[in-house]
């Protein structure tokens, strides 16, 4: 199936980019790290998705192309100190605002990833492919810098799978023609939906067996 190009609109990326920032950032606070460290981990964080995305799609990189998306992952990385202000100095409470960033950031990178493909006529195994790519992406490449074992690849709430009913949710209802902002905003919410659930009521993809 092809659609038109740039189906979704391109502040939607803003916000992905955006909410990626500040999950990075979050995740750089939480290990300690400096002002350089913190705005270098927004920016994977950010747009790490974005990249492979577009890489794989063999497309020019709108993270450098767009003059918005570098901005908005540094500014996502600015505001990490006033949000960890807010929350207050709580784990569960900063876990929580850690979640639930990365999970946001995941759901729009999913549908965006799947959007894109899906503009350039990829076969549906291949634009769900590239959402769930995009949408892990960022997370695993942060994880990688800061020596912390990939969530996506542990026994725990889910990830990937989160990610997965969302590309799909969007493929099914973009074929169905239904609007794009109805179509981006009902699979985000099911990616959300899903991840905060798996990570709330400790739905586990599998065990840890000991020896």
């Amino acid at each position: 199936m092809r659609v038109s190009s740039l189906a979704i609109p391109v502040w939607l990326d803003v916000v992905a980019v955006g909410f990626g920032g500040l999950a990075g950032a979050l995740a750089a606070r939480r290990q300690g790290f400096d002002i350089v460290g913190v705005l270098f981990l927004a920016v994977i964080g950010g747009l790490g998705g974005a990249l492979l995305r577009d890489l794989l799609l063999q497309v020019p990189v709108r993270a450098l192309t767009s003059p918005w998306l570098l901005p908005s992952a540094f500014v996502g990385g600015v505001l990490v100190a006033p949000l960890l202000k807010v929350v207050g100095p709580l784990r569960f409470r900063r876990d929580v605002a850690f979640t639930l960033l990365d999970a946001m950031s995941l759901a729009l990178y999913s549908v965006l990833g799947t959007d894109r493909a899906m503009t350039v006529g990829l076969p549906v195994i291949s634009c769900i492919f590239v959402g769930v790519v995009a949408g892990v992406g960022g997370a695993l490449i942060r994880d990688v810098l800061i020596n912390t074992t990939p969530e996506h690849f542990k026994p725990g709430s889910f990830y990937v799978l989160a990610a997965l009913p969302g590309c799909v949710s969007y493929y099914v209802l973009r074929t169905l023609e239904l609007p794009v902002l109805v179509s981006a905003l009902v699979s985000i919410s099911v990616v959300i939906a899903v991840r905060m659930s798996s990570w709330s009521l400790d739905w586990q993809t599998g065990t840890r067996r000991s020896r």
